[in-house]
């Protein structure tokens, strides 16, 4: 299906780094597909269903963002089974490279949401943020908006796309996404009780979503934290451990994760926390 591991890829000029830790999921989706080739092989009168469903998706890639009108109706057919088994979310294509069938590689920080509406009016449990270089892979295509109460919400609906996830690929992005960043030199560690720490920022600071260069996050990728701030953590914070964001500058190993605690929530519509 053309993907590229533990790479870089360059899209419309941007150069990002592939996320390797997604390599499983897309080794097992392969796994399946070679199993579901066995058994057409082995069963004749079936056999020719899966063929032409992957001749389709190499054949139709650059239809794949296209209206569903004009995607083969049997293509749609022998993926419904996989789309039911799966959760339907919506990302605004502009953030993707979608040229390789079978995945979203996001080209800059961005989000997967249960609804079209703009994400900062979406609320916390229906988005899941996606780092830049995060290779999201989905089941079948995806499809431009049909559903009757997202295609009205506001005029850049058409330019978002409705993915499937499995059960599992949700609940690793849902994982990835709860890690925060932090410049380590910028905060002090209080030891807490049952293992779990708190940080004191020694100075006006950032809490990242990347371990990314603060100027070059967006505005909804990163908190201001003044200095004073006490934030509770789950857990203390940790050597940044993910292959993607240990390439993204030479000075990751001044920065650490962290799983933010329980009593910190996030206000809606802006990026800021308060604790409880």
């Amino acid at each position: 299906f053309g993907s590229s591991f533990g790479s870089s890829r360059t899209y419309m000029g941007v150069t990002v780094d592939v996320d390797p830790e997604l390599d499983a999921l897309d080794l097992e989706r392969r796994r399946i597909e070679e199993e579901y080739k066995k058994a057409a092989q082995a069963t004749p009168d079936t056999g020719g269903s899966l063929d032409s469903l992957l001749a389709d998706l190499s054949s139709f890639r650059d239809l794949c963002c296209s209206d569903p009108a004009d995607t083969p109706a049997k293509l749609l057919d022998d993926l419904a089974s996989v789309e039911q088994s799966g959760q339907a979310w919506y990302i605004y294509s502009p953030h993707f490279d979608l040229r390789n069938v079978g995945e979203a590689l996001a080209t800059q920080g961005t989000w997967l949401k249960t609804t079209c509406e703009f994400s900062w009016q979406v609320e916390d449990a229906a988005k899941i943020h996606v780092a830049e270089g995060v290779r999201v892979p989905s089941e079948g295509l995806p499809y431009a908006v049909d559903d009757p109460e997202e295609i009205g919400r506001h005029e850049w609906v058409d330019q978002h796309r409705k993915i499937w996830l499995s059960n599992r690929t949700f609940s690793f992005l849902r994982h990835r996404a709860s890690q925060w960043y932090i410049y380590f030199p910028h905060w002090q560690t209080l030891t807490g009780t049952q293992g779990n720490a708190s940080i004191v920022a020694s100075a006006g600071t950032w809490l990242k979503r990347s371990v990314e260069m603060s100027d070059k996050l967006g505005r909804d990728e990163k908190i201001l934290i003044p200095e004073g701030s006490v934030i509770n953590l789950e857990g203390e914070p940790r050597q940044v451990d993910s292959p993607l964001e240990k390439r993204r500058h030479p000075y990751v190993h001044e920065h650490r994760t962290v799983t933010l605690g329980p009593d910190v929530r996030f206000s809606q519509g802006k990026a800021s926390l308060f604790l409880m």
